[in-house]
């Protein structure tokens, strides 16, 4: 951003918006915490609050004690992600791969440390996975997520990791290095995997969409009960979704990629308790 460009800034939205992003990584914060989190001065940071507050997207969990952020930010988000142009233009391939596999087929996208879905077809089963549009969940756990990181520029995966660690705890030098490792294997094969990591029962295989440039743009994957998941139709899986992700790639004039996939491996993989 050049000068001129930072002069037409305004630091007290900015500001503001600091503080949305920062109470985003947690339910609830003591004015003392937030402050603390946030290095804005206290007089500054109670009056943010109380505008936020007097908008609807924020509330106190407890008179006079801890703050929390509304889910008018979250309908905001279902307005936003409804209107993706992503979803308009992929729409028949992923009607295509929901009729193919009869189960639920979500298009999701980064947003900070979080995957959040921007579309969703779900099946026609009684047992199903269904999200309302623009939920969100940790990137770092999800098929979804985990695939998205592993096409991200190394700059984008760092900063990833540097937001991760800063706003959960739980995340240490373990953690991170297993993380790593998934991701070159998600390289190589082409697909990311969720084994009940994110939801008991639920297993999921992402795959990456790509634009013009190789840049990834999207994930579409299926949520599917542990219960359905035989040989088969593990190995259904495994070609239909990618099949799809790279239908919907060549959409966007995305450069052909081929993946080191095997199909027979991981299909046991995926039907092991």
């Amino acid at each position: 951003m050049s000068q001129n460009d930072k002069y037409y800034m305004m630091r007290s939205l900015e500001k503001a918006l600091f503080v949305i992003e920062t109470m985003a990584t947690n339910n609830h914060w003591k004015l003392k915490t937030l402050n603390e989190a946030c290095s804005i001065p206290k007089g500054t940071l109670q009056r943010i609050l109380r505008t936020l507050e007097e908008l609807g997207y924020v509330h106190q969990v407890e008179r006079g004690g801890a703050y929390a952020l509304t889910l008018k930010f979250h309908k905001l988000g279902k307005q936003i992600a409804s209107q993706s142009n992503l979803a308009s233009v992929m729409q028949p391939v992923l009607q295509k791969l929901r009729d193919n596999v009869n189960e639920t087929v979500n298009l999701s996208i980064l947003s900070g440390t979080d995957m959040v879905v921007v579309h969703q077809i779900t099946s026609s089963h009684a047992l199903q996975m269904d999200s309302i549009i623009g939920t969100s969940f940790p990137a770092y756990v999800s098929a979804s997520g985990k695939v998205f990181l592993a096409f991200s520029s190394d700059d984008e995966l760092r900063n990833f990791i540097k937001d991760l660690r800063r706003s959960n705890s739980d995340i240490n030098t373990d953690k991170i290095n297993m993380i790593y490792k998934e991701i070159e294997s998600i390289r190589e094969i082409g697909i990311g995997l969720d084994f009940e990591e994110l939801f008991q029962g639920i297993r999921c295989i992402a795959a990456p969409v790509f634009n013009d440039s190789g840049t990834i743009i999207a994930t579409i994957s299926c949520s599917v009960p542990t219960v359905r998941l035989d040989r088969s139709f593990s190995q259904k899986l495994l070609r239909e979704i990618p099949q799809a992700a790279a239908e919907a790639s060549r959409l966007f004039q995305a450069p052909e990629t081929t993946f080191n996939l095997d199909i027979d491996a991981i299909a046991e993989s995926l039907v092991k308790p």
